[in-house]
């Protein structure tokens, strides 16, 4: 968590009780409720929930134009449909890997390493579905990306006071669409606290049987590294073999690791065979070095999940991801000037969709954004899709990746809303209303059912 990117964002908001609220120094805390109330006191917090706005109402919404909507996906799901074999993913097994803070350290230029700490996660991006995800996040916003994977909503479409949904939308809201709703057996693994984010309570309200985390079902594998303060991302996969080995049945499966979360303390590790330089502070360059060992340590760990998943006869896909840098960047190449000219290259991580069974590797992938990984995975694994899971598809297919009011297209940099071509926009128009409709409208998309699921 980047408290200092919470302390940083700026309200847009012009209702009074916001303002009062921000120029009192309050600000919505992106964790939980208990964190903020222990920093602004109960009364403040209760006042700070009732302005965060989820979304502006989009001009024209209406029970009509949904069901335009849903009649214009409905006919080009009908199309997808004629070409696709899998009649649900529910007999397959489907597992979503955020792998924290993960990217390749030299991914800001001038930024080199001795060797490289990530060889085999990138012979397996050499030979798979894979690319950069735009993460909305840099140094922290982890729940905002799981939310996003999860869901297939876009935190580009929430209001900018909507700074944390699984704490300030999932427990007022029903019916969200999650990858959940496609399995029968489904269980998320977090070695760490259950309670940050809210994710014991939002992860019931995505209807996960069990929840493996140090409060919740208990975790089987929990061993450390050196001094980190984490479990290893070597004790997380094991957990991940040991669910995928319970049963024969389809199964999602949902992995937030923590091995390479934030500090990164030198000599944090026994053994350290990576040296950086670039134009970054001293101190910097060896944060930098700690955070590239501990990266070699999940590049091997990776190795081994992978070998057991190869050999496993069942299919399985999985979706691997980071969900941002760390925030550990400091120096000329990331202020001044350069902090803007950088700005795309601090909001690109590494990404990848393997499955243990022949398939087909999609194109135009080469940037996401984490709402496309589900559309993603109906297109990997040749499945057949709702008229909700059409409307994500196209927006993969035509809407650049996009965050932060910003799209970025397939050679990672920024373009305006206004080059997008004229499908782009009305999908995007599109997806706005569904999105709108399902978080902050009636739910006329869910209540006309068979749109989403």
């Amino acid at each position: 968590m980047n408290l200092i990117a919470w302390k940083q964002q700026k309200p847009t908001d012009k209702n009074i009780f916001f303002t009062a609220l921000n120029h009192s120094g309050f600000q919505a805390h992106p964790e939980s409720l208990e964190a903020a109330a222990n920093e602004y006191g109960p009364a403040t917090t209760f006042m700070g929930t009732l302005i965060i706005k989820t979304m502006d109402k989009p001009s024209g919404y209406s029970s009509q134009r949904i069901t335009k909507i849903e009649q214009k996906y409905q006919g080009i799901a009908k199309k997808i449909n004629k070409t696709r074999k899998n009649k649900s993913l529910n007999s397959q097994t489907v597992v979503y890997v955020l792998s924290e803070s993960y990217a390749d350290p030299r991914m800001l230029p001038t930024v080199k390493l001795t060797s490289n700490p990530i060889p085999y996660e990138q012979e397996i991006e050499r030979t798979n579905t894979s690319g950069l995800m735009y993460s909305p996040g840099y140094g922290g916003g982890t729940a905002n990306i799981e939310f996003e994977a999860l869901t297939g909503l876009s935190m580009n479409n929430f209001d900018p006071s909507m700074v944390t949904p699984y704490v300030f939308l999932v427990p007022k809201v029903n019916n969200l669409p999650v990858i959940t709703d496609y399995f029968k057996i489904k269980n998320a693994i977090h070695p760490y606290t259950g309670t940050t984010y809210n994710r014991t309570e939002v992860f019931k309200k995505f209807d996960f049987q069990h929840f493996y985390n140090f409060k919740g079902d208990k975790l089987t594998y929990t061993k450390k590294i050196g001094k980190s303060q984490y479990i290893s991302d070597d004790s997380a996969y094991r957990q991940l073999l040991k669910q995928l080995n319970s049963t024969s049945k389809g199964q999602f499966v949902q992995l937030s690791t923590m091995q390479n979360h934030m500090p990164y303390i030198p000599g944090t590790y026994a053994k350290n065979t990576y040296k950086a330089t670039g134009k970054l502070t001293k101190s910097s360059l060896s944060k930098v070095e700690s955070y590239s060992q501990g990266l070699n340590y999940t590049d091997k760990a990776l190795k081994m999940l992978i070998s057991h998943v190869s050999k496993m006869k069942k299919h399985v896909t999985i979706i691997w991801y980071g969900d941002h840098l760390p925030g550990l960047y400091y120096g000329s190449l990331v202020s001044g000037k350069n902090a803007t000219k950088y700005d795309n290259r601090l909001h690109q991580t590494n990404y990848f969709i393997y499955s243990n069974y022949h398939h087909q590797s999609l194109s135009h992938t080469k940037i996401v954004s984490p709402n496309m990984f589900t559309p993603m995975v109906f297109a990997q694994t040749n499945t057949k899709v709702s008229p909700y899971m059409a409307l994500l598809t196209e927006i993969n297919r035509y809407v650049p990746a996009a965050e932060r009011d910003k799209f970025m297209n397939e050679k990672g940099n920024y373009i305006s809303e206004n080059k997008l071509s004229k499908k782009a926009k009305q999908i995007l128009a599109d997806y706005k209303l569904i999105q709108y409709d399902i978080t902050a409208g009636k739910q006329y998309s869910i209540k006309h059912k068979n749109f989403v699921k």
